[in-house]
Formats: C-alpha cells, sequence, structure tokens
C-alpha cells in the first residue's frame, strides 16, 4: 500500500492554511487587475475581447519562471483533497485539501534540505500568476467575465503553467492525490506532459490507490489498478462529453469499472486494463510508440479473439496539436525489437503458444511521426505496488514553515484541480 510519510507538524500546518485561506481583494486591488489585463483591449467586439485576453494569459504564464532551483529537486502536483487515508488522522467532516498538502510537505521537506521539493503555487511563476486572482470574483467581473467564462479562463491560464511546470519536471514527480480526475488539470495536462516527454516511470502517488472501487475484482486486476504505471494513465470517473472540460483524452484514458468487474477471467480482466493503458499511450504520441506496440501484443495474448480499440484520426491529431506547443518535448524513438517471452500476469497462465491477428500498422500525425506494426508478443505493465517513501527525518523544522503565498487558492476545488 503507498502511503505517505508525514508528520503532525505537517498536518497541522495544512490544517492551517486552509484555514486561513486567501486573503480577500479589496474592490480598488480588483480594479487594478482588471485594468491591467484589459490594456489595448478596449472597443473590441465580446467574442474577440474574450478571446485576445485569452491568448494575453496563456502568453503571460507560458513566459513564467517555474525552471528547478536545483538540479536534484523533485516536484510535487496535487489535486482533490485528502481522505479515507488509512496512516492519516482526517475525519471525513474536515476534508483537508491536497494543495495545502503538497505544500506544508514541501515546505517541512525544505526546512531539513533546502530545494528538495518544489510545488507550483510556490515557484516564481506561480507567485506571479496568483498575484492575478484570476479565481476571484471581483476580478472576474472587472474583467467583464460570467462566471463560468472567468473560472474557464483561470482554468486555462493555470493549465499552460501547469503544463510547462510538468515539463521542467526531471526527478520525482510526487502526486498528492489518490487517481486521476479527468476534469483536474493533473489529468489533462501534467500526467500527460510527463507522459509524452517518457517520465512516466518518476510519477509516485503518495495516497493508497482507491481500493474500496477495487473490490469485486480478481487480486491480480486490483494490484495492477494500484501499480503506478497504471494509475498515471487511467481514469474511473464519468464523464459529461458537453462538460468544457471534456476532451479526447478523457474519451481514451476512462476504464469502466462495471464492464471490467463482469469480465469473466483475470486475464480478460487485465486486458481491458491495458487496452485502456494502450489508448492512453497511443494519444500521448510518437515517444510512446513503443509501448503501444507491447501493450497491443500482450493483449493479444490474454484476449486472442479481441479486437484492439485504439484513438482514431482525429483523436490522434487533437493530441498531436498539444504536442506541438511543446518545445521541451523530446524526439520520436524508433520501434524496437523486443524479446518475445515474459511474465504476463503474475500467478495466471497464459497459452502463448495463441498467435495475435496482425493489424494495421498506427501512424502518428505530426513532426517525427511513427509506425507502430502488431509483430511480437510482448508484456505490458507490470503489476507491482511501490512504496514512496520520504525522508527518514520526520521531525519538525528548525523553524514553522511560512504562511502559504497568495497564490495557494489559485485553483480552488470548485474548478477539480
Amino acid at each position: 500500500m503507498i502511503q505517505v510519510h508525514v508528520s503532525d507538524q505537517v498536518l497541522d500546518d495544512a490544517r492551517d492554511r486552509q484555514r486561513e485561506g486567501e486573503a480577500s481583494l479589496t474592490p480598488a486591488q480588483a480594479k487594478r487587475i482588471g485594468r491591467r489585463l484589459r490594456e489595448g483591449l478596449g472597443g473590441l467586439p465580446p467574442k474577440e475581447y474574450q478571446e485576445q485576453l485569452r491568448i494575453r494569459l496563456r502568453e503571460f504564464a507560458a513566459a513564467q519562471d517555474v525552471d528547478l532551483p536545483d538540479p536534484d529537486t523533485r516536484s510535487t502536483f496535487w489535486s482533490y483533497q485528502l481522505e479515507d487515508h488509512p496512516a492519516l488522522n482526517v475525519p471525513a467532516e474536515d476534508p483537508l485539501y491536497s494543495m495545502h498538502m503538497a505544500a506544508a510537505y514541501t515546505e517541512a521537506q525544505n526546512s531539513i534540505v533546502p530545494d528538495t521539493l518544489r510545488y507550483l503555487e510556490g515557484t516564481p511563476g506561480g507567485k506571479a500568476l496568483g498575484e492575478l486572482h484570476l479565481w476571484d470574483p471581483q476580478v472576474q467581473n472587472e474583467l467583464r467575465l460570467s462566471k463560468d467564462e472567468g473560472r474557464n479562463l483561470a482554468y486555462e491560464a493555470w493549465g499552460t503553467l501547469s503544463e510547462k511546470y510538468a515539463a521542467k519536471t526531471e526527478n520525482e514527480a510526487l502526486f498528492f492525490m489518490s487517481e486521476l480526475n479527468p476534469g483536474a488539470v493533473a489529468y489533462q495536462t501534467e500526467s500527460r506532459q510527463l507522459r509524452q516527454d517518457g517520465k512516466l516511470g518518476i510519477i509516485e502517488f503518495m495516497y493508497p490507490a482507491p481500493a474500496q472501487k477495487y473490490a469485486d475484482l480478481a487480486p491480480e486486476t486490483q494490484e495492477l489498478l494500484a501499480s503506478q504505471a497504471v494509475r498515471a494513465q487511467i481514469h474511473t470517473f464519468s464523464y459529461d462529453e458537453t462538460d468544457p472540460k471534456f476532451t479526447p483524452l478523457t474519451k481514451a484514458g476512462h476504464l469502466d469499472l462495471e464492464e471490467l468487474k463482469a469480465l469473466p477471467t483475470p486475464e480478460a480482466q487485465r486486458a481491458a486494463v491495458l487496452e485502456v493503458c494502450a489508448r492512453v499511450a497511443t494519444m500521448d504520441g510518437p515517444a510512446r510508440a513503443a509501448d503501444v506496440e507491447k501493450l497491443v501484443e500482450e493483449i493479444k495474448v490474454l484476449r486472442p479473439d479481441h479486437e484492439v480499440t485504439l484513438p482514431g484520426v482525429e483523436d490522434r491529431e487533437w493530441a498531436a496539436g498539444l504536442r506541438d506547443r511543446n518545445p521541451n518535448a523530446p524526439a520520436a524513438p524508433e520501434p524496437v525489437a523486443v524479446s518475445t517471452h515474459g511474465q504476463y500476469l503474475p500467478g495466471v497462465k497464459v497459452n502463448a503458444r495463441t498467435g495475435p491477428a496482425p493489424l494495421e500498422p498506427l501512424a502518428f500525425p505530426g513532426p517525427g511521426a511513427a509506425t507502430v506494426h502488431a509483430h511480437a508478443f510482448l508484456p505490458g505493465v507490470s503489476a507491482q505496488a511501490k512504496s514512496v517513501v520520504a525522508s527518514g527525518r520526520t521531525d519538525p523544522p528548525a523553524a514553522p514553515p511560512k504562511a502559504p503565498p497568495a497564490t495557494e487558492q489559485s485553483r480552488d476545488a470548485g474548478m477539480g484541480v
């Protein structure tokens, strides 16, 4: 079971941050922010005004400094709230938001060894974007935006900064969440950026997987769903295609637990999970072409008569458009030949004499395009539980962590990030 090791001081600090919240803006401060952001956009038609404002905020966010303060600095990411954690005392009636946990944990660790960790809202870029208070209704009114328009604008601006933050992440990426939610920046932007940059292996979840959701599944399937790599790709939430946050990635990464429970064997369940991972890897682009190949081949061994369905051309083109915005994306590797032997599902025999039917090559759109050919039996994702253990020292820092920066509520819980 994955557990985050924190001291009582960290929990107390996180609770203090949540209680204190963010100081309210005065009307004069909101006017100054609104005037600054609207400068030069007066007289434009409403749609053009909103588009130019959106571009201005994206460019501002993309220009901010989120570089690592030290080459060895690790990065924290957060989503939603901490609840039902077996090792931490967090009453259900008093939920603790993960944004405060990430901040308190980061600053406690940094008080022991400077620049051990970082969190987005504590970076220079996070502080600069936070000073715009884009979630504040007063600022949204000054920008002449409705509540939904203002929230969507704030979500996109913070998503842009988060994308850059993830692209700059080089070491361990500590995810303060139990699972990914498709409406969250952590799923749509941060984990996606890490995966397509070849950094799937550095993602570590700091909370246990939601075991209660998987109770009716085969033990092997539960173990697979609790593995770091699978958790970093799939989601198990229902979604609304009319929601502005819905994307082709939302559809590609969805694992229907009821359909999974209805499958009769551990092999079939494993194949279904790996098929979702293959769809996500396809959306991640040519840098993960070898992963798609491995996953597809194992699925064909586990379920020889099953037709694997991967994202279509339109969905892949949408994903390619996101990747084209990222100048830090690595070049696509050439498909590699690998051994045709391996352990497919621990504790379950697989009939390796059954060969997969050939698939049509899968071409990825965009620069550095790659083609995946299905031609070898390959293992996919190893099912294993990996512990995230923080520094052995959990004693309180010499001085109490500082109060949260004004940016700490820059992505409020209501936006699902």
